[in-house]
C-alpha cells in the first residue's frame, strides 16, 4: 500500500473491510485478513483504528454516509411517491448482494457488540426517518391517505422491501425481481390507498 494521506488511508481501510466483510461477515474480520487484503503491515490498521470495534463501527458509519447520498441523488427532485419506489423496489437497490451481505452480517454482529448494535439502530432509524418523511409529504400534498400512522407504513415497506430482496436470492422460480417488485409496488399502492399519477 502506497503512501496515502491519514484520510485516505483511513478510508481506504474502511472500503477494504466492507470488502472483506461481504465474503467473511463482520465476526470474520482480523487485522491480519485485513491487511493481506490491503498489502499492508497489520501496524497501519492498528495505527488507524485503536480496535476492530471501532473500526468495525466506523465502518457501517462509513457505508451509511454513501448509501445516504447515493439515495438522495437518486431522489432528488421525485414526488414523494416517486421517491418511495426508488428506496423500496428491490430492483432499484444498487450492487444488492454485496448491500446484502454487509447489513445482514452486521445485524448478527450487533448482538455481540452493544456499540455496534447502536451504530446500527441508528443507521435503520435514518431510512425509516427518510421512508416517514416522503410518506408525509404525500400525505401533504393529499397524494396519500395511509390506512396506518406514516412511521407504521415506514416500518412495513422497509421489512417487506428488505425481506423480498433477499428472498430473491433462494432460488424459487416465482419470487425474482420484477415479483419483488410488483408485490412492493403493490403493498405500498395499497397501504398508502394512492391510484396514481405520481
Amino acid at each position: 500500500m502506497g503512501y496515502l494521506p491519514k484520510d485516505k488511508k483511513r478510508q481506504a481501510i474502511l472500503e477494504a473491510t466492507l470488502s472483506l466483510v461481504a465474503s467473511v461477515g463482520f465476526a470474520g474480520i482480523t487485522a491480519r485478513k485485513l491487511a493481506e487484503k490491503m498489502g499492508a503491515a497489520t501496524g497501519t490498521i492498528h495505527h488507524h483504528f485503536s480496535s476492530l470495534d471501532e473500526l468495525k463501527i466506523e465502518a457501517i458509519q462509513y457505508h451509511l454516509k454513501t448509501i445516504m447520498a447515493y439515495d438522495s441523488e437518486a431522489i432528488a427532485g421525485l414526488t414523494p411517491y416517486q421517491a418511495l419506489l426508488q428506496l423500496l423496489l428491490p430492483s432499484n437497490f444498487t450492487n444488492r448482494e454485496f448491500e446484502s451481505r454487509v447489513w445482514l452480517s452486521a445485524e448478527d454482529e450487533m448482538w455481540r457488540n452493544q456499540q455496534l448494535k447502536q451504530t446500527y439502530s441508528k443507521a435503520m432509524l435514518i431510512f425509516i426517518d427518510k421512508l416517514e418523511m416522503l410518506i408525509r409529504q404525500g400525505i401533504e400534498a393529499g397524494m396519500f391517505k395511509p390506512v396506518l400512522p406514516a412511521r407504521e407504513c415506514a416500518w412495513k415497506f422497509q421489512a417487506i422491501s428488505w425481506s423480498l430482496s433477499n428472498y430473491t436470492y433462494l432460488g424459487d422460480v416465482f419470487l425474482n425481481l420484477d415479483t419483488a417488485d410488483s408485490i412492493v409496488l403493490s403493498d405500498v399502492q395499497q397501504t398508502l390507498r394512492f391510484a396514481g399519477p405520481g
